[in-house]
């Protein structure tokens, strides 16, 4: 008989770990989720706010080089942004100040200089005449060395 109750307290303890670790999978994934949320949320906000400005929707912006995940090496670096030519163009760096961005030989360029070693992410945005944002290019992500 003592047999017996040694085998189900064995059950027992195995079923009690494996719902631990199940609710461990899923509060990661909620954390996982709730972020991938807020940036669809944020996204459809943005795109929202354009439409609604009546933009036209044939505008586009799209960082050329660096390319993706690129290691920068020297000194100075010259960006080269494509875009339409609805207005201006502006670049920021992990997330800072907007900086003015030059036009020549059908491209927006911006000379990057004094930055230091490390991880970068780098979006531009695409100025409307009127002052309004019209498009925000996707991140890219480079490293300086």
């Amino acid at each position: 008989m003592a047999t017996k109750k040694v085998a189900a307290k064995k059950t027992v303890a195995k079923k009690t770990t494996v719902k631990k670790a199940a609710a461990k999978k899923t509060t990661k994934c909620a954390s996982k989720c709730a972020t991938k949320k807020a940036a669809v949320e944020t996204k459809a906000k943005v795109e929202t706010k354009v439409q609604e400005q009546n933009v036209n929707n044939n505008s586009y912006i799209v960082i050329d080089y660096p390319v993706e995940k690129e290691t920068i090496f020297g000194d100075v670096y010259v960006i080269r942004i494509g875009a339409s030519f609805d207005g201006f163009v502006e670049i920021s760096f992990n997330d800072g100040e907007w900086q003015p961005c030059r036009f020549a030989s059908g491209y927006w360029w911006f000379d990057w200089m004094y930055y230091k070693s490390g991880n970068y992410k780098i979006v531009a945005r695409l100025i409307g005449k009127d002052g309004n944002v019209v498009k925000v290019s996707d991140v890219k992500s480079c490293k300086v060395s």
